[in-house]
Formats: C-alpha cells, sequence, structure tokens
C-alpha cells in the first residue's frame, strides 16, 4: 500500500511520520524530489532529492513524476514515478509525505492502493505560533505559509483519514493506529485479512453482531470470523448451551450480514480450546489468509493470564474493542494493538440468561 501524509506546512507532519516509521515494521518511505534548497543539515536522498528548479522543469518535460507541484513560485516539490512504482513492484507499503494537491494525485493513479492522511493543527493561530518558533523564516514567509494552510486545510474532506495534531502523544497513537493494522508485508500481499472474534455466544446478542459489522466497516480487515467455542478455560460453563444450538443461533444472526461469518472450526480441536492453538491450525489451514485477533477491552485487561499469551501477541496482530468498566491507555499499546473507537453496548449474555430471555 502506499499511506500519503499531506498537511500545512508546520501541522507536525514530519514528526509523526518519524514516529510512525519507528514503531511500525514493514514501511519504507519514499524520499520526494524538490527544487528548494536543502535546510539545516538535510542531506539528498535522504530528506528530499534537491534538484535545481531547471532540472525539476527537465523531469516534469520527461513526465518523470507521479505528482508535483509549484508550492511557491520556482520552488517545487514531486514524487518520481521511478520511486514509488520500482518500490511497489518490490513488495513493499511505502509512505509519502507529498503536497495536498499531491496526495490527491496519488489516489486519482493508485486509487484504492493509496490511503491519503491528512494531518492538521488545532488551529490557524497555533499554526502561526509553532512557525514563528521554528525561526526559519521571516515574518514575510510565515505569512505566505498561514495564507497557503488556511487554503490547504479546505482539501481535508477529500482525505481518507484526518487527525488533528493538537496533543503530539495523542497524534503519535492515533496515525500508528492508522497504519499499523493495513501494513503487509511481502508475502502478506494479496492474502485477504480475517479477525478471528472468539466466545462461548452463549447467547449470541446484538453487541456482538454490532462488534463485528463495525470492525469490518473500519476496513481493518476483510472479514470476521465468530469462532464458537466449546468452552472457555478461564470460564465456568454450568449454563452452556449445547454446541449445535449456539451455532444455530449464531449463523442465524449474521446472515446477510456482509463480510460475517460464523466459524465451528474450534469445535474440532481438542479440548480445552486455548486460543493460541486455534490460531496455529487456523494458520495452517488457511496459509492465504492473515489472521488477527479481536477481544474485548475485559479480556486485555487479562490477557497476561491467557496461555502462551506471549506467543499470540508476537505472532498475532490485535483488535480491542472496548467494555465498559476496563479502561484502556491506548498509549501504552504495543504497536500490533489496535485499540476501537465504538459505541459501548449495555448488553451481556449473562443478562439474557439471568432475566429468562433465553431463546
Amino acid at each position: 500500500m502506499l499511506f500519503v501524509f499531506s498537511a500545512p506546512s508546520g501541522s507536525g507532519k514530519s514528526t509523526l511520520i518519524n514516529h510512525l516509521m519507528s514503531q511500525v515494521e514493514g514501511l519504507t518511505f519514499s524520499v520526494s524530489a524538490t527544487s528548494r534548497a536543502p535546510r539545516g543539515e538535510e542531506k539528498d536522498g535522504v530528506e528530499y532529492h534537491f534538484m535545481s528548479e531547471e532540472e525539476f522543469r527537465q523531469k516534469i518535460a520527461e513526465d518523470a513524476f507521479v505528482e508535483y507541484e509549484e508550492v511557491y513560485a520556482g520552488t517545487f516539490y514531486g514524487t518520481l514515478k521511478s520511486e514509488i512504482d520500482g518500490r511497489l513492484a518490490k513488495g513493499e507499503n511505502v509512505v509519502l509525505d507529498v503536497d495536498v494537491k499531491g496526495g490527491l494525485s496519488v489516489k486519482r493513479i493508485y486509487g484504492d492502493k493509496a490511503l491519503l492522511i491528512f494531518i492538521q493543527p488545532p488551529s490557524i493561530e497555533e499554526l502561526r505560533r509553532r512557525l514563528e518558533k521554528r525561526g526559519t523564516d521571516s515574518p514575510e514567509k510565515i505569512q505566505q505559509r498561514i495564507d497557503k494552510a488556511a487554503y490547504e486545510l479546505t482539501f481535508a474532506p477529500q482525505f481518507d483519514i484526518v487527525i488533528t495534531n493538537d496533543d503530539l502523544e495523542t497524534a503519535q497513537r492515533e496515525v500508528v493506529e492508522t497504519v499499523g493494522p493495513r501494513v503487509k508485508s511481502r508475502g502478506e500481499k494479496g492474502k485477504k485479512k480475517i479477525a478471528i472474534f472468539g466466545g462461548s455466544f452463549n447467547p449470541i446478542h446484538y453487541g456482538h453482531t454490532n462488534i463485528a459489522r463495525s470492525v469490518v466497516e473500519s476496513g481493518l480487515v476483510d472479514e470476521v470470523w465468530l469462532m464458537v467455542s466449546p468452552r472457555n478455560p478461564l470460564k465456568k460453563d454450568s449454563d452452556l448451551m449445547a454446541n449445535r444450538k449456539r451455532l444455530q443461533l449464531a449463523r442465524q444472526a449474521v446472515k446477510g450480514m456482509k463480510g460475517v461469518k460464523v466459524s465451528d472450526f474450534e469445535m474440532h480441536l481438542p479440548k480445552p480450546s486455548y486460543t493460541y492453538i486455534t490460531l496455529r491450525r487456523l494458520r495452517e489451514a488457511y496459509p492465504d489468509a492473515v489472521f488477527s485477533l479481536l477481544i474485548g477491552g475485559d479480556n486485555w485487561l487479562i490477557f497476561d493470564r491467557w496461555k502462551n499469551a506471549e506467543e499470540i501477541l508476537r505472532s498475532t496482530p490485535i483488535i480491542i474493542y472496548p467494555r465498559r468498566g476496563s479502561e484502556i491507555d491506548a498509549s501504552a499499546l504495543p504497536p500490533n494493538v489496535t485499540l476501537l473507537e465504538m459505541p459501548l453496548y449495555d448488553i451481556s449474555s449473562t443478562e439474557i440468561r439471568l432475566n429468562g430471555l433465553m431463546p
């Protein structure tokens, strides 16, 4: 994939990209070309491919750019086709730092392969303060950047994701959560992404189905499999319905729901049904799929009690959905763990059973 970052100057885009590259494996950075002079300790081929204005114009005439823009008079920025196509051909996930209009141009060419991420400041006033604090531009140049930023902010609704860099730690977390789950390794290219949502489903209810549907709609995965468990090793099953009944109710509940399926895979594995074994067997049975694990915030808080929890965390991306009373510090989560923002559902299978609402 292409992860395309755009932002008004001074929004903190470079800082966020650097954090992302340090936290998420499997990303390569596309070095843009520019006709501006290097700043500070910038080096050719590292921060940018630096060219003279004449060299840049010659590349334009040769149709060598995926996108380019004359941001200021005589100052060009662009992305070389050779840079992008060469990396994609090698199966790499590419991060681009481009002008706002350039990002939209990349999207037009690469379509769904490109995810556009817009970084915006909390306000124009805060942007001015940051630019003045940077101390690299004259007052006239700062005003020029401010005027351009106000114009660029009008393009934000055309981007796939908009992140406001108000609090740096929060913005860093949001960038990692946005990109991390979408990164594919070379061996995963073209594989279906499936989230395993395990549970007794005793019985299934609208909370379960709405969570599964929300995860599919988020784009993090292609499908969610409701893995109906024969027995949870951490729970008592004195009132557990028969396997056949729970499977039947689950299949009825997701009927016609795009991307949501019910699986009895775990029913056929040795008991007790530990998750690490299920994931191992799934990878063996479905080598053309990439599996992640969908769990509630309550389960994440006791994740260290799971059998071979370290193996699961090391080998499997984890998606957490919020549960009331289970507060999660998103900033402390490992890079391959994503906390979803979604509604809380005040319903549980236990309540259904205790209130005599069993079908």
